[in-house]
C-alpha cells in the first residue's frame, strides 16, 4: 500500500457531515494490522476511533491523532492525481496526515504504545476531541496531524465562537413606531465589536482578533424584525481566560449570548520530549507557529504534551482546488515511522 493509493481511498470517502463510513473502512484495516480498535459514537453517525498498538515499552504511550471530518463546499469529493499532487476535499486537511500516520504505523515496530486516533467534527467545535478527553483518554504525548508543510507547530491561537441575539417587538412596517426593531438594536453591538482593541500581545502569536462573520434578522421586508442574530469569531492567545473574554464582549450590551464553539490555544515548549522526539525523527527539523486552531489545544489543556505536524499547506485547506504534494505525504510517513520506532 503506497501513499497515493491509501490517500485516494480516504479522500473518496465523503466525511463533511458523517464520518461513519470512513471509520467502517479504518476499523477492520487496523485490526488486521494487530490493533485493538474501539469505536465510540459522539453524535449520530459521527464516531471517534481509537486503535492501540502495543509497544516494547508499555509504560509510555504516544497518540497520533487526525480528525476524520472535512469542510463542505464545492471542491470535488473524489480524488484525482495530476503532476505529483492528489486533489480532492480533505486531501491536505487532514487526510494526508492520516495517511502518513497509517503508513508510518504499518512500517514500524513501536518502541512504546501507539494510539492512532481519528476524531469526528473537528471543523465545527472539536466535538470528537472534547469527547475523547471527557471519556478519560490520556497519553504521555501526542502529535496532531494538520497541514503544516512538515514543520513542527508548537504554538497556535485558539478560538471562541458566540451567537449574540437582540430582541425587539414585531409590527407592521406601515407603522414601525408600534414595534421595536431588533436589527437597529444590533447596531450598537456591531459598533462596539468593530472597535475591538486587544489588551494583550503574545510574544509568538501576536494579538488576539475579533470578527463578525454572520448576521441574520427579520422575517419579511414589511414586518419590523423581532429578532436579530450575529455570529462572532474571537481568536485567543495563550494566557487569555474564556470567561473574561466573553464578559468583555457582553459588558454594556443588551443581548442574549451563547458560546457555540471553543478551541483552546496551544503553547508547547520546543525543548519538551514530544517536540524533541519528533525533531529527532526528521532530517532537517523546523519549528513554526500557526494562526488557526486545532485539536492540539484541547489535548494540551487536558495535560497531554502536544505538537502539530503533517504534510500539505494550510493555504490549500478549504479551497476549491485543495491538494497535497504526494512526495510530502511520503516524507511525513517516514517521519512517523522513525518517531514510533
Amino acid at each position: 500500500m503506497n501513499a497515493a493509493d491509501l490517500l485516494m481511498q480516504l479522500v473518496n470517502i465523503r466525511t463533511d457531515r458523517d464520518e461513519s463510513e470512513l471509520v467502517a473502512f479504518l476499523a477492520p484495516l487496523l485490526e488486521s494490522w494487530g490493533a485493538r480498535v474501539t469505536v465510540k459514537e459522539v453524535m449520530p453517525r459521527r464516531p471517534n476511533l481509537i486503535a492501540t498498538f502495543p509497544g516494547r515499552d508499555s509504560s509510555r504511550s504516544l497518540m497520533l491523532e487526525a480528525h476524520s471530518d472535512t469542510v463542505g463546499g464545492d471542491a470535488p469529493f473524489t480524488a484525482s492525481i495530476r503532476d505529483g499532487r492528489l486533489y480532492g476535499r480533505g486531501a491536505c486537511d487532514t487526510k494526508a496526515s492520516m495517511a502518513a500516520m497509517l503508513l508510518g504505523i504499518r512500517a514500524a515496530q513501536p518502541s512504546i504504545t501507539v494510539h492512532f486516533v481519528s476524531t469526528c467534527n473537528e471543523e465545527h467545535g472539536a466535538s470528537g476531541a472534547q469527547a475523547l478527553i471527557a471519556g478519560g483518554f490520556r497519553a504521555d504525548m501526542a502529535v496532531v496531524g494538520e497541514p503544516t508543510e512538515l514543520k513542527i507547530v508548537h504554538a497556535h491561537k485558539g478560538a471562541v465562537r458566540l451567537k449574540l441575539r437582540t430582541t425587539g417587538v414585531a409590527a407592521h412596517s406601515s407603522d414601525p413606531s408600534r414595534g421595536v426593531n431588533a436589527i437597529y438594536k444590533m447596531r450598537a453591538v456591531l459598533e462596539k465589536l468593530e472597535q475591538f482593541k486587544p489588551a494583550v500581545r503574545h510574544p509568538l502569536l501576536g494579538e488576539p482578533t475579533l470578527s463578525v462573520g454572520i448576521i441574520r434578522g427579520g422575517t419579511e421586508v414589511n414586518t419590523v424584525p423581532a429578532q436579530c442574530e450575529i455570529e462572532v469569531d474571537r481568536r485567543i492567545v495563550p494566557g487569555e481566560n474564556i470567561e473574561e473574554i466573553v464578559r468583555s464582549i457582553l459588558t454594556g450590551l443588551d443581548v442574549q449570548s451563547e458560546v457555540t464553539e471553543f478551541y483552546p490555544p496551544l503553547e508547547q515548549d520546543t525543548a519538551s520530549p514530544v517536540a524533541q522526539r519528533l525533531a529527532a525523527a526528521m532530517p532537517r527539523p523546523e519549528f513554526g507557529i500557526a494562526p488557526y486552531a486545532t485539536n492540539a489545544g484541547v489535548f494540551k489543556a487536558a495535560g497531554i504534551p502536544c505538537v502539530v505536524f503533517g504534510p500539505g499547506s494550510a493555504r490549500q485547506a478549504h479551497t476549491r482546488d485543495e491538494f497535497v504534494e504526494l512526495a510530502q505525504v511520503e516524507q511525513a510517513a517516514q517521519v512517523f515511522r522513525k518517531l514510533i520506532t
